[in-house]
């Protein structure tokens, strides 16, 4: 480990300078699978270092602000956005805002100087922490959370820091809520040069998802209707029918789905809740509450493994109720790795109806269209354990990736074998 001032900055310099003919000499197009995937890992280590960097940076400008040795006042903001010419000036204040939670958090900050932090996890803690006391920031200055954003996926640790926030507010987030809806907005203008209106809108999570929900179930309609595949241009079609009014006839109220659990719909929050839309927004009680009011109600009961129950063979595609269930269980497509949405995705039965399948949730996995194909034209194949551990295979046997439900566990599983090439 390089002490702290152990090397000088002109020195320093000199190697960053050095940086960008060594990464364009890689020669990247004749490397293969495995090869990306060590290159890919290197470079993210070199990226938490880099970022890491900047943050001390921003800690030391701001510094030498505070005690007068710099009367320019740039402080963090200023000194990293430099000239200009290389990074956006909304670039230049997220990381000065790294920096100054770096600053405020002594053991956060430690972790930043010896490179541990990368800056997701950090804009994680900076984006929870933004609403609190500085009394209250400290509260989250622990051991537990710094192991935390070491071990975990930057979206599983970003919940983390955003429930332990709200447990220090103790609001379970109403006031985020309630701030959200009054920053929501919309604005519309004609593009002359395209010849194109523009709209640009921003949506408090519940009333994002009951619209993009909408849009989703009708643009599923127009696609079913006319046997053709979803398109961007047939998306503006549904949004713009649902606007005008002119889906009135086959279309429904928009809705939005929730996910929580009995002891909060029953008795209120408690320190395990689970309560967000199925698009993994959080959402305070209060707002269960109120939709609670005027709403389907559907219960989905889980076993000790947080495995849905069965439904059964009486249906050859998946019901509503069982569809409600893989939203409670998945956020996105099964397959790891693998980031699209659970609305592009279609349910895969891993027994074939046709020979006897049944239409059972232990049955049942969401693919997307690419991985589907995989499934059935690749010869690939898919195993699912009792606990939803997907257990992935290439098409000559050997195991290519195990994960659970990212709703479940986020990421492949510890035991997974480095991945070659996969579809």
């Amino acid at each position: 480990m390089v002490e702290p001032g152990s090397i000088p900055v002109t020195e320093a310099v000199e190697v960053f300078e050095m940086l960008t003919p060594l990464v364009g000499g890689v020669d990247v197009a004749a490397c293969s699978a495995a090869e990306l995937r060590d290159l890919t890992s290197g470079a993210r280590v070199a990226q938490t270092a880099i970022e890491s960097l900047l943050m001390r940076i921003g800690v030391a400008a701001d510094r030498l602000v505070t005690d007068g040795h710099d009367t320019s006042g740039s402080g963090a903001h200023g000194t990293l956005l430099g000239d200009g010419r290389r990074v956006r000036g909304s670039t230049a204040r997220r990381e000065a805002a790294r920096s100054r939670i770096a600053a405020t958090m002594s053991k956060l900050g430690d972790a930043i100087d010896r490179g541990e932090i990368g800056g997701a996890q950090v804009d994680a803690i900076t984006t929870a922490t933004k609403d609190l006391t500085p009394d209250q920031q400290q509260e989250l200055d622990t051991d537990e959370l710094i192991d935390a954003a070491r071990r975990e996926p930057a979206d599983v640790f970003a919940a983390k820091v955003r429930r332990e926030a709200e447990r220090i507010k103790g609001d379970h987030g109403l006031a985020a809520t309630k701030h959200r809806q009054a920053a929501s907005r919309w604005r519309h203008w004609f593009d002359e040069r395209s010849g194109m209106g523009k709209i640009c809108a921003e949506f408090d999570p519940e009333r994002y998802e009951s619209i993009v929900n909408a849009v989703e179930a009708h643009l599923a309609r127009l696609a079913n209707r006319g046997g053709v595949t979803k398109t961007p241009n047939m998306a503006a079609t549904a949004a713009h029918e649902l606007l005008t009014g002119a889906s009135i006839r086959g279309g429904g109220r928009p809705h939005i789905n929730l996910v929580v659990d009995w002891e909060t719909f029953t008795t209120g929050a408690h320190a395990t809740s689970l309560r967000e839309t199925c698009g993994g927004h959080p959402v305070p009680p209060e707002t269960i509450s109120r939709l609670a009011c005027d709403a389907t109600i559907r219960r989905i009961v889980l076993d000790q493994r947080s495995v849905p129950i069965k439904v059964g063979r009486r249906h050859r595609t998946a019901t509503d109720g069982q569809w409600q269930a893989i939203r409670a269980t998945y956020r996105t497509c099964a397959w790891s790795p693998c980031d699209r949405p659970l609305a592009w995705c279609q349910i895969h039965h891993l027994d074939e109806w046709e020979q006897g399948g049944a239409t059972d949730l232990c049955n049942l996995i969401p693919l997307c269209g690419r991985h589907h194909h995989a499934v059935h034209e690749g010869q690939w194949s898919v195993k699912l354990a009792e606990d939803r551990r997907l257990h992935i295979f290439r098409p000559d046997g050997t195991r290519y990736s195990t994960t659970r439900p990212d709703r479940l566990h986020n990421g492949p599983q510890p035991d997974d074998p480095v991945q070659a090439e996969g579809p």
